[in-house]
């Protein structure tokens, strides 16, 4: 069990039945990812080239980090994991609780010791480690090939905690109890160096010329990344991890690129990454986003010019990273109250923990930034608290809140006085987005049905009306991603690169009227609307016919206020143009 809903995995699936066949059985951390097969294969990719090859490190040594890291952070799934791992290693049971409390008193050598002391003020400070603590493992005899194996164990420990606190797998074993030690002392603010102070270990050359991943960076970032540079010793590993940006990061069936890049930068600068913030802010800067709303995304995503989904979308996943131990099934709910699906979940989820994974391996190889940082951050900026309402003074009052507050407190009845008010503008909507009559029947059911079930967690962060328009909305652009063949309507990468240049925008006549009666001109604007792109017909609706304020439709999309006037800009000039046939024809006729 869960917190999403399980599918039957494929056995066939080779990321699947190379897991069945490494552990006997498919872990149920795998199991929860069963919505979206490619998390899987990112995932287990990243497992088996860090956890499964043994290179310098033995494994006997890694699931020790993993244990060790996994008790520091309270995961009890990632605990009971690597102490059934152990024992059949033939690590004996009482050193395996000793390691889990304090490594110091478990028995094990001064190289071992200071390794796991490497990798607790990695999992633990990583922007407090420093050359200095590479000096020092090099001095207890452990090579740079041994040490990037230990960096890479203790970012997949990361990786792994986040997935399981975001996932809720049930432990494949009787769970182990975590005894923690006596908290580790605070670092000292004058030692913090960033992590960006290296690179700490030797590297290798590879050309890209016969090194597909490099080929694979160059393609999207137009550069190889120190991060990547910095683990020449492990290709492999390399490798996974381009697999992993590949499954997690490219695809937009659900997330899209700017959502996804909105998360690695909050989660990057909550984790005080100022090298993976530099590299989410200059990513952004290309999809359309300036440097400024960056910039306020990584400071307080709360204060940005986002919408109140996709700010909840940023809660969500910062108290994932940051809270991961307070983290439960009432956050899913509560996202899912937002109008996200379970695979928009899920991929949130991978997003956060391939980030986490990141975040620790850059700060333990110490790679220096691609791009020049706007900001450092350091032990100061501490990213603020979720608010418990996040309502300004003065804001609109909404009608509904009565109804709303009604159905909370049980009376079921007042559901139907929301449904009898919003169906037109909702059924309007999504035949804007579904162009079929039949489709957008049943999505308003769809719609209507996923309110009712998470109308308990709405909090009148927003209007009602919002908040119901942008279910509908995602119910829709769900129901186009299952026919696999229309486009995105959350891209939210810039207009300007969009192919659309306005051939036939010819003056109107003043008075159209009297060429086409009214039912005759509706039936041309609906047609012309009907063969518009989703993306563009959809704005239309929510700004021109339901008459939703530009904040309400940006909120609606999940659209910045500049992308959402410049998409409907676009879209007024598409539809102009596909119904000057019509219209300056006659008026050219009439003026004759």
């Amino acid at each position: 069990m869960s917190y999403l809903r399980e599918v039957e995995l494929d056995p066939t699936y080779p990321p699947v039945s190379s897991l069945q066949e490494f552990f006997g059985f498919v872990p149920n951390l795998f199991r929860a990812q069963a919505l979206l097969p490619r998390v899987i294969e990112a995932a287990a990719g990243i497992n088996r080239a860090v956890l499964l090859e043994e290179r310098a490190l033995p494994r006997t040594q890694k699931e020790s980090v993993l244990l060790a890291v996994a008790a520091a952070y309270g995961n009890a799934y990632c605990v009971t994991r690597s102490h059934h791992a152990l024992r059949l290693l033939g690590v004996p049971h009482r050193q395996l609780d000793q390691i889990g409390i304090d490594h110091h008193k478990a028995g094990l050598s001064t190289a071992d010791t200071a390794l796991l002391d490497f990798a607790l003020k990695l999992a633990r400070d990583a922007p407090w480690l420093s050359s200095e603590d590479i000096a020092a493992l090099r001095r207890h005899g452990w090579n740079d090939e041994s040490i990037l194996e230990a960096i890479l164990a203790t970012a997949l420990t990361n990786f792994l905690c986040t997935l399981s606190a975001g996932l809720g797998p049930s432990p494949d074993f009787e769970p182990r109890a975590i005894l923690h030690s006596s908290k580790p002392p605070q670092p000292d603010a004058r030692s913090y160096v960033g992590g960006t102070s290296g690179p700490y270990l030797r590297t290798v050359e590879l050309s890209p010329a016969s090194f597909p991943p490099f080929v694979f960076f160059l393609e999207r970032f137009g550069s190889i990344p120190n991060i990547f540079r910095a683990q020449t010793l492990r290709p492999d590993v390399i490798e996974a991890e381009a697999g992993a940006f590949r499954n997690v990061l490219m695809p937009e069936d659900f997330l899209s690129h700017v959502q996804k890049e909105c998360i690695l930068l909050v989660v990057s600068a909550a984790n005080l990454n100022t090298y993976c913030v530099a590299a989410h802010c200059e990513m952004l800067r290309a999809m359309g986003v300036s440097m400024a709303e960056s910039d306020q995304i990584a400071v307080d995503h709360r204060q940005a010019d986002l919408s109140e989904a996709n700010k909840a979308l940023l809660d969500f996943t910062l108290k994932l990273a940051v809270h991961p131990s307070e983290f439960g099934r009432k956050d899913i709910e509560w996202l899912q109250s937002y109008g996200f699906t379970e695979e928009h979940v899920l991929e949130a989820v991978a997003v956060t923990a391939l980030n986490n994974f990141i975040n620790t391996l850059q700060m333990g190889v110490g790679a220096t930034p691609d791009v020049k940082p706007q900001r450092v951050f350091g032990p100061r900026d501490a990213h603020p608290p979720p608010a418990a309402d996040r309502l300004t003074e003065g804001a609109e009052v909404d009608p509904d809140a009565g109804s709303v507050a009604r159905v909370q407190g049980g009376n079921v009845d007042a559901f139907e006085e929301l449904v009898t008010r919003h169906s037109r503008r909702v059924y309007r909507t999504l035949m804007g987005i579904l162009g079929n009559v039949e489709e957008a029947q049943d999505a308003v059911q769809d719609t209507f049905l996923k309110a009712f079930q998470h109308i308990g967690n709405f909090q009148g962060r927003s209007k009602f009306s919002t908040w119901l328009m942008t279910i509908a909305n995602n119910t829709g652009l769900q129901r186009l991603r299952e026919r696999r063949r229309l486009e995105s309507l959350d891209d939210a990468k810039a207009e300007t690169d969009e192919e659309f240049r306005p051939r036939q925008i010819g003056a109107w006549g003043d008075d159209p009227e009297q060429m086409y009666s009214q039912a005759e001109r509706r039936r041309l604007v609906e047609g012309g609307l009907m063969k518009l792109p989703p993306k563009y017909r959809v704005v239309l609706v929510l700004r021109d016919i339901e008459q939703l304020s530009g904040e309400a439709a940006a909120a609606v999309l999940g659209l910045g206020i500049p992308a959402l006037k410049a998409r409907l800009f676009r879209a007024r000039l598409m539809l102009r143009e596909a119904l000057s046939v019509h219209f300056a024809s006659s008026a050219k006729r009439m003026n004759s």
